[in-house]
C-alpha cells in the first residue's frame, strides 16, 4: 500500500486562536478557548491525573467537559465546554479575584464532577461538585476542620454514590503520621461520611503507564490498594482491598504477598504485594499485577472475596537461585478487555515481552510473539495497552528495528484478532516509529497521537492521526505547529473528540463522521454499566428496585424515594430483627431521625395500599 502524505494545510479560526487541519481528512475542528485563558491540563496518557480533562453529563441533558484553565483575572478555576466557542466558559470564580482555587482530581459522577478545591478562607483543598452551573458548583463537605483535606482517588461506586480518600483531623493525628481514609458520598454534605480508617495508597505507586488508575470499580465495588491504619499491630503493606460503601463491606481482600517483614518480628506483619495495573473485567473482579514469594510478580483476578482471589498463571517458573522466590514474568501495558479477555505486555521465557492474553481462569494464558528474529527471548515488540475498534484489539508494537531485516517496521500499530497478530500499516518510512499513543475510539474512528517522526518531516512530537477503518489507510490531521503539535488528552465527548496541545495549552474539539458511518459497529460508550449484580447501597428487592432510601449511608437523619404512594407505614430493623423505628401515615420525603441509633446495617421497609411492602437497605455512620 502506498504511502501518501499531505503537505498542504488549510485553517479554521476559532475562539482568537488558528487550528489548522490538513487538507482532504474532512471534519471541524474548533479552537475553544479565547485569547488570555490557558488550559491547565496534564500531559499524560492517564484518565486518573490531578490535572484531568473530564467529561460528564447524560443521554437526556447532553455530555461537556471539565477542566482547570488560567486567566489574568481569576487565575486557576473550574471552565467547561459543550464543544463550541459560545458553550466555552468558566463555571465558577471559587477562589475570587486572581487567586488559584487548585482545581484538581475532576472525577465524572453521573452527570456532575466532583474534584478538590480551596477558597479564601485558607482551610486548603475540601470536596466540591459542579454540574457545569456555578449555582450547582459548591463544596460539599469540609472534612478537615482545620487544613487540607486533600481529597483524591475519585471513583463512582454505584448509580448514587462515589468512593474517595481524604485527610481528616484524626486521620493526620492518631497515628502519628497523616494518612487519606476511605469516604463515601453521594454529592451532598448528609450523605458524605468515612467509611474505614485503612492506610490508602492512592495516589501513590501505580505506574504511569497504566491509563485506567489505582482506584477500579468492578460492578458495584471499588477495588484500590491500602494497609492497615493502625502500625502498632499487624500489619500487611500494600495490598489489594475492596469496598461496597460500607464499613462491614471494606476489607483487604487478600495478604497476597506473605514474607514477613523483618523490621516487625514482633507482630508478625507482612510486606507489600506490588499491587498495580487493576482492570475491570467485564463487572466479574478485577485483573490485575502482584507479587508473591512462590511467583514474583505474575498476573492474578480477584472477585472481591479471598477464595475468589488468585494468581493466574506463573508465565516465568524459574527461581531466584539465592532466595528461592520466583523471578516472575510481570504484567504491564494492560488494554481494554477483548472478547472476555485481558491483553497486557507480558513474559515467556521462550520468547521474551510480547502480548499476553488471558480469561482470567486459573491457568489460562497465550502469549503472541511479534518480534521474532532468533534467539526470541532476546528480541521483544513491547506492545502498549490497546483499545478494540472494529472487531479487533487495536495496540502498538515493535517487531525489530534493522532495516536489513523483513518485517523490521519500526513501532507501528497493530492488530489482533483473537487468532493471529498482524501490522496494521507501516505509517513511518521504513523502520521509522509510529509510537501509536492514547488510542481513542470516537464518531466511529480510531485516534491516536504519535510520538515518532511517521511524516516524514522533523516534527516527531504529537500528531493527531485518524484510522477510519481496520484496513485502511491512517491520516494526520493536525498541523498546529510546524515544529510539532505536542497533543494529549484525547477524550470522546459522545462523539466528538476532544484533545489538547502543549503548544499553546488550547483545547479543541474535533467532529468527524465518515460516509457511511455505523453508530452500532463502534459505538460511543458514554454511560458506565454494573453488571447483574443488585445494588449494595438499594439493597431492594426485584420487583421494587425503584424504593431507596438516601442519603446512604446516614448519620443523623434519611429519606425514602421511588415509593409511587402519598404516605406508607415505615418500619425500621436491626440486624437482630429488632424493631427500631415504627411511623405510620408517613409522607414522601420526611425525614427519619437515626441521630440515637449505633452504626450498622438496617432493614427499612415501606408498606402502602398501591405497592404493599418494600424494603431496602440503610447503612447508620457516626
Amino acid at each position: 500500500m502506498k504511502k501518501t502524505y499531505l503537505l498542504m494545510a488549510s485553517l479554521l479560526m476559532a475562539g482568537g486562536a488558528v487550528a489548522q487541519l490538513q487538507p482532504n481528512v474532512g471534519g471541524e475542528l474548533t479552537a475553544l478557548l479565547p485569547d488570555g485563558v490557558t488550559a491547565n491540563i496534564d500531559q499524560t496518557k492517564m484518565f486518573q491525573t490531578a490535572k484531568n480533562l473530564t467529561v460528564a453529563g447524560s443521554p437526556e441533558k447532553g455530555y461537556y467537559a471539565f477542566f482547570a484553565a488560567s486567566d489574568a483575572d481569576h487565575g486557576e478555576e473550574l471552565w467547561v465546554t459543550d464543544g463550541t466557542v459560545d458553550g466555552t466558559h468558566m463555571v465558577k470564580d471559587i477562589n475570587p479575584g486572581v487567586a488559584s482555587s487548585g482545581v484538581n482530581w475532576l472525577t465524572r459522577f453521573n452527570d456532575k464532577v466532583v474534584f478538590s478545591a480551596m477558597e479564601s478562607d485558607g482551610m486548603g483543598s475540601q470536596l466540591w461538585i459542579s454540574d457545569g452551573t456555578e449555582e450547582g458548583t459548591f463544596m460539599v463537605k469540609q472534612i478537615h476542620e482545620f487544613g487540607n483535606a486533600d481529597p483524591k482517588g475519585f471513583c463512582q461506586l454505584n448509580e448514587s454514590q462515589f468512593v474517595f480518600f481524604a485527610t481528616d483531623f484524626e486521620s493526620e493525628q492518631k497515628y502519628g503520621a497523616p494518612q487519606q481514609w476511605l469516604w463515601v458520598s453521594d454529592g451532598t454534605e448528609e450523605g458524605t461520611a468515612l467509611v474505614a480508617e485503612v492506610d490508602s495508597k492512592y495516589p501513590g505507586t501505580e505506574n504511569l503507564d497504566h491509563r485506567y488508575g489505582a482506584t477500579v470499580r468492578s460492578g458495584r465495588k471499588v477495588f484500590f490498594k491500602g494497609d492497615a491504619a493502625d502500625k502498632t499491630g499487624r500489619t500487611y503493606g500494600e495490598e489489594l482491598w475492596v469496598t461496597d460503601g460500607t464499613p462491614a463491606g471494606t476489607f483487604m481482600v487478600k495478604d497476597i504477598n506473605e514474607q514477613l517483614n523483618t523490621n516487625d518480628s514482633v507482630n508478625m506483619s507482612t510486606n507489600s504485594g506490588a499491587i498495580s495495573y487493576i482492570m475491570n473485567v467485564e463487572n466479574k473482579g478485577v485483573f490485575f499485577k502482584a507479587w508473591s514469594l512462590e511467583s514474583g510478580n505474575e498476573p492474578w483476578f480477584s472477585d472481591g472475596t479471598e477464595a475468589g482471589t488468585y494468581e493466574i498463571y506463573d508465565t516465568n517458573p524459574t527461581k531466584n537461585a539465592e532466595t528461592g522466590n520466583g523471578n516472575g514474568g510481570g504484567v504491564t501495558m494492560v488494554g481494554e478487555i477483548y472478547k472476555g479477555q485481558v491483553l497486557f505486555r507480558g513474559y515467556q521465557e521462550a520468547t521474551g515481552i510480547e502480548l499476553g492474553v488471558t480469561t482470567c481462569e486459573k491457568g489460562n494464558f497465550r502469549q503472541f510473539d511479534i518480534a521474532t528474529l532468533a534467539p526470541s527471548n532476546e528480541h521483544s515488540s513491547f506492545p502498549d495497552h490497546g483499545v478494540v475498534f472494529d472487531d479487533r484489539y487495536m495496540f502498538c508494537a515493535n517487531p525489530g528495528t534493522d532495516p536489513n531485516i523483513e518485517g523490521h517496521y519500526g513501532g507501528e500499530l497493530h492488530w489482533f484478532d483473537n487468532e493471529k497478530v498482524q501490522l496494521q500499516y507501516d505509517f513511518a518510512p521504513g523502520t521509522g516509529c509510529d509510537w501509536v499513543k492514547e488510542l481513542t475510539v470516537c464518531g466511529g474512528s480510531l485516534y491516536w497521537w504519535n510520538e515518532g517522526n511517521m511524516d516524514g518531516t522533523t516534527a516527531t512530537d504529537t500528531k493527531l492521526v485518524r484510522l477510519n477503518a481496520w484496513d485502511a489507510v491512517p491520516e494526520i490531521i493536525t498541523n498546529i505547529d510546524a515544529g510539532g503539535d505536542k497533543v494529549s488528552t484525547l477524550r470522546n465527548m459522545n462523539g466528538s473528540l476532544l484533545f489538547t496541545s502543549k503548544v499553546n495549552n488550547q483545547v479543541y474539539c474535533y467532529t468527524y463522521r465518515q460516509e457511511g458511518y455505523d453508530p452500532n459497529k463502534n459505538p460511543d460508550v458514554m454511560e458506565p454499566t454494573y453488571g447483574d449484580e443488585q445494588s449494595a447501597v438499594e439493597g431492594v428487592e426485584a420487583d421494587a428496585i425503584e424504593f431507596a432510601t438516601y442519603p446512604n449511608p446516614a448519620v443523623d437523619a434519611f429519606r425514602v424515594k421511588g415509593l409511587d404512594a402519598t404516605s406508607f407505614d415505615l418500619r425500621m430493623y436491626d440486624m437482630n430483627g429488632r424493631l427500631v423505628r415504627s411511623i405510620d401515615n408517613m409522607g414522601i420525603g420526611v425525614k427519619v431521625d437515626v441521630s440515637d441509633l449505633p452504626a450498622g446495617r438496617y432493614e427499612v421497609t415501606a408498606t402502602a395500599e398501591k405497592t404493599g411492602t418494600v424494603s431496602a437497605s440503610l447503612i447508620v455512620n457516626k
